[in-house]
């Protein structure tokens, strides 16, 4: 299932740092955060509030929450006059409570997360690593806001996916499935690193896609089909490509074609300047000639 969390902000991809000389890595029992929030009811479905925490200009996380999940708070409250309000979000990995005010549709305030300790016993217990700290309030906000569970994490470590726990933060946030990964890995030459599964998810980069790749070139690796689906390779492109007498026999054959914004027009005034079936370099030569 898609996550109902459309929004996340944050330097880059997989922008969750680990741990530093100058970071303190968050312990099992001490898992508590105090932030500032602002929210509005989303625009694009009303039955949802967006929340933003907002640590520095580095460091903001936004989300989309259903208010039905929001315990304490109604619909009227939000679009009220600026009454008081204290509402909470519970989740697998702890409660958030949110205290401040709403008028119109818009609110802001404090909020204070409790991590719940079965919660990081059972990520202990995985073997995950730890790698949030206390530097960064999003990094440990993250998990309720955006319902890191342990089963999701669980799921993709039968995998492969093994990662440290801000690598699956990025993961839940651009939507990584297990399902998905299940799919891909046999497909994909070498491993699949978590950097990997967040490209795909971020780029679209599907099953389906993935094997009309694979019936095309008799070895991928996962850089390969990033680099494809952010160019636009399709199969119909490379068919159409080789077609016009282009030389498409790898990946990178396919990604050079692209990058370069060679046409069939193109591919075929080589072809009749005496290279048959040329590689994108030797139709850039001919190009320049002509």
């Amino acid at each position: 299932m898609k996550p109902a969390f459309p929004i996340l902000l944050l330097a880059a991809l997989g922008a969750l740092p680990g741990a530093s000389a100058t970071a303190t890595t968050v312990a099992a029992s001490d898992v508590a955060v105090d932030a500032p929030w602002t929210a509005s009811i989303s625009k694009s479905d009303p039955s949802k509030l967006h929340l933003n925490v907002i640590e520095d200009r580095h460091g903001t996380l936004g989300t989309s929450v259903p208010i039905a999940e929001l315990s304490g708070l109604t619909p009227e409250e939000i679009r009220g006059t600026g009454r008081p309000v204290t509402f909470t979000l519970r989740r697998e990995a702890g409660t958030i409570t949110f205290t401040g005010r709403f008028a119109n549709g818009t609110g802001q305030g404090t909020l204070r997360y409790q991590g719940d300790p079965a919660y990081w016993s059972r990520i202990a217990a995985m073997g995950v690593e730890n790698d949030l700290t206390t530097n960064r309030r999003v990094n440990l906000l993250a998990l309720p806001l955006l319902d890191v569970r342990s089963d999701y994490i669980a799921a993709l470590r039968r995998e492969g996916a093994m990662a440290p726990l801000s690598d699956y933060v990025g993961m839940r946030a651009v939507g990584v499935r297990p399902e998905m990964v299940h799919e891909v890995r046999p497909l994909i030459a070498g491993g699949l690193r978590p950097h990997d599964l967040m490209a795909f998810a971020a780029l679209g980069v599907t099953p389906d896609y993935a094997r009309s790749m694979r019936t095309i070139f008799s070895s991928l690796e996962a850089q390969d089909l990033t680099s494809m689906k952010a160019l636009g390779v399709t199969a119909d492109y490379i068919a159409t490509m080789r077609a016009a007498g282009a030389r498409i026999r790898t990946a990178g054959d396919a990604q050079s074609f692209r990058a370069l914004g060679i046409s069939t027009a193109a591919v075929k005034r080589a072809v009749e300047h005496g290279r048959p079936n040329p590689t994108a370099s030797e139709v850039m030569q001919i190009s320049m000639r002509y």
